[in-house]
């Protein structure tokens, strides 16, 4: 992306940020592209994955619920295709795949995701350039959040993204931009309800001859519950919120094998009938990407996001997070890769008196993964992934692991 923005930060949830890094399946794990599909063309891809899940519902040993621990095995297929094509200083980019699930033992979470992205990369001029792009992903809810113990419930987020470059003169870039956001449930999840959210946005950005680039964008939106059409006082839900954002973010490529990428900002969300909701808070990150070698490479940073969690107890979360990603490319077709993230989650806001007034957090995940590309056409990997969550309150606890191996073909 040429605007900077980072929308995820608006609206990330905090199940996002788990299934980002606790439970990802083997057939998303490696999802980059094998080495057919790069360049113009179209593509064929097709997919299969097993993977061994200990504890599906992230269930807590100590379950005052008396819910049981319950781990199945989980099949994968998918088909996909995808065409990327330029013509003169336009470039198009569509892809779509269909992901089919199957639980061995717990077959009412069996499902089937319709995925899709979109891209027109358009110039007008070489100075005049941007991005209009459209995608929709489906997948199932963690039970790490949605606590309705047992029931499927498919989350869908699907995303309207324009944005424009103007180059001014020298290294000065002018940004705009406009974006929707759309999250949905196929279950009730008033923690994290079915939400839309737009926004504009628009700022500058200075380009440096060494690489580097320093900008900040401003951006304003209004967000709605769509499935609620009248606030509900009794539980200080609203139907409707106001959002503003400053961010700002520096890219520096201190030498040639070391980058610093630092996000700054701030956010304010204003909900229209009950301010008790109301949050606001900085964010961003610091990360560093380090190429140790030619064949090893080390990614790991620091952040902190905020994020929209309504419950009596809490109206939104605080994440502070720590992760490390190390690559050892060990020959030209296999690689070890490796990642340990680090999570202390508060839970702030409290609408209503409650014993879980004050939650925190504190999430483990790491994961160790073998890629091996045979052919051209043909990526196989293996993937062992530990995942634990501690609570000052009863109840949230729990620890998981998950093995997997998939294989993916690209024609």
């Amino acid at each position: 992306m040429n605007c900077i923005h980072n929308h995820s930060t608006i609206m990330l949830s905090p199940s996002a940020i788990r299934i980002g890094l606790i439970a990802i399946s083997p057939s998303l794990l490696f999802a980059q592209p094998a080495r057919a599909e790069n360049g113009d063309g179209f593509y064929i891809t097709a997919g299969a994955g097993f993977q061994h899940d200990d504890n599906v519902f992230r269930t807590a040993s100590n379950d005052p619920a008396g819910r049981s621990r319950q781990s199945d095995d989980i099949t994968t297929s998918s088909v996909g295709l995808k065409w990327d094509k330029s013509y003169s200083l336009q470039r198009f980019q569509i892809e779509g795949n269909v992901v089919d699930y199957r639980y061995r033992s717990l077959d009412n979470l069996n499902f089937t995701a319709h995925n899709y992205s979109a891209a027109w990369r358009w110039n007008v001029t070489p100075s005049v350039h941007g991005n209009l792009s459209a995608d929709r992903k489906e997948s199932l809810s963690s039970f790490a959040d949605f606590t309705g113990y047992g029931v499927r419930n498919i989350r869908t987020e699907e995303n309207r993204h324009f944005d424009a470059v103007f180059e001014v003169t020298g290294g000065w870039r002018l940004l705009a931009g406009a974006n929707r956001q759309k999250l949905s449930n196929s279950e009730l999840f008033i923690e994290e309800g079915d939400t839309q959210l737009d926004t504009v946005e628009g700022g500058a950005r200075y380009d440096f001859r060494s690489g580097s680039s320093l900008g900040y964008v401003m951006r304003t939106g209004r967000g709605e519950y769509f499935n609620r059409h009248e606030p509900l006082p009794a539980t200080q839900l609203d139907n409707r919120f106001d959002q503003r954002e400053h961010e700002m973010r520096l890219v520096w490529p201190i030498t040639a094998k070391t980058t610093f990428d630092v996000r700054a900002g701030y956010l304010e969300r204003d909900h229209a009938h009950f301010s008790d909701r109301d949050y606001s808070g900085s964010y961003g990150n610091f990360d560093v990407t380090w190429d140790v070698t030619e064949k090893t490479s080390v990614m790991a940073g620091v952040g902190r996001e905020m994020n929209s969690y309504q419950s009596a107890y809490s109206s939104y979360a605080i994440s502070d997070r720590f992760s490390v990603s190390p690559l050892w490319q060990i020959t030209a077709k296999t690689a070890l890769r490796g990642r340990y993230d680090y999570i202390r989650r508060d839970y702030r806001g409290a609408i209503s008196d409650s014993p879980l007034i004050g939650r925190s957090d504190t999430i483990q995940a790491a994961l160790i993964a073998l890629e091996w590309q045979p052919l051209r056409t043909v990526l196989l990997s293996a993937s062992l992934q530990n995942g634990r969550r501690s609570s000052n309150r009863d109840g949230f606890d729990y620890h998981n692991t998950i093995a997997g191996v998939s294989a993916r073909l690209a024609f």
